[in-house]
């Protein structure tokens, strides 16, 4: 704000007011303010209410929008804790407990752990290679160490994710399935387990509405952190999915090829 010289200015109970208002966008509701302005003791003017309660109140009203987004993820995390969505084998996974038998997995750790350090809410992955390499144990590690991180996190896999759809469509239901969709779409880092098998060998129907309700999840989250870990190429999943729409799943992950035998087993070997 310039200093005042021409313009009338009164005192008020020892604070100088002057008769221009407030031009500055309101950032709480996106118009021009036109609060009437004070004069510091410098002579020039300023909006009290923006120089000071704006940023307040923003603060406040952030605050508040991110509690009611959270409350289905918070809702959603909670109802699945009761249900161990997560393999038994995967609670304890931890970084420190996935052993790199090659280098393609030395790689994929040490990618994960750079993915972790610079997480940003936006890029995602995809770690593909065949069963038993340790893809769901490192993708359930990235979602326990970004939660140590203060971030919201949830493992599931596609299979049990259309199970858990359909049960919504009980009226006995805790859950309905707009509350499922929206905390897969506001969570921070969502890891969609064995990404394909929900949809391989399904009939038409079982297939399409599957796919559709993948299509709504992927969609809803275009831009934030989303991880799949799949046993299938690039070429399969781009034949049951389609080209549209696997691009659009990944059209932010950065991908991790995992090589080497089936831990699984070892104990046959």
């Amino acid at each position: 704000m310039k200093s005042i010289q021409t313009s009338k200015v009164f005192q008020k109970n020892t604070i100088l007011t002057s008769d221009n208002r407030c031009r500055n966008i309101d950032i709480i509701n996106n118009s021009i303010c036109k609060r009437k302005l004070l004069i510091d003791e410098n002579g020039n003017e300023f909006c009290f209410y923006c120089s000071t309660i704006a940023a307040e109140d923003k603060e406040i009203k952030d605050s508040a929008e991110k509690a009611l987004e959270n409350e289905d993820v918070h809702k959603l995390m909670s109802a699945f804790k009761k249900k161990s969505l997560m393999n038994k084998d995967l609670h304890e996974a931890t970084l420190d407990k996935y052993y790199p038998q090659n280098e393609s997995q030395d790689v994929a750790l040490e990618t994960v752990k750079t993915y972790i350090n610079e997480f940003d809410c936006e890029r995602g992955l995809v770690l593909q290679g065949k069963p038993g390499l340790g893809k769901s144990h490192l993708a359930s590690a990235i979602v326990k160490e970004l939660i140590k991180k203060k971030y919201s996190g949830i493992f599931i896999s596609l299979p049990r994710l259309m199970t858990e759809l359909k049960a919504t469509y009980n009226r006995k239901s805790a859950l309905q399935e707009v509350e499922v969709l929206s905390a897969l779409q506001n969570v921070n880092v969502l890891v969609l387990d064995d990404l394909g098998v929900e949809i391989d060998g399904k009939k038409d129907d079982a297939a399409a509405w599957a796919k559709g309700k993948i299509y709504e999840v992927v969609d809803s989250r275009v831009g934030k952190s989303t991880i799949y870990t799949t046993n299938f190429t690039a070429k399969q999943l781009i034949e049951l999915y389609g080209e549209r729409d696997f691009s659009r799943m990944v059209q932010y992950c950065d991908s991790i090829k995992i090589e080497g035998k089936n831990y699984r087993f070892k104990k046959f070997s």
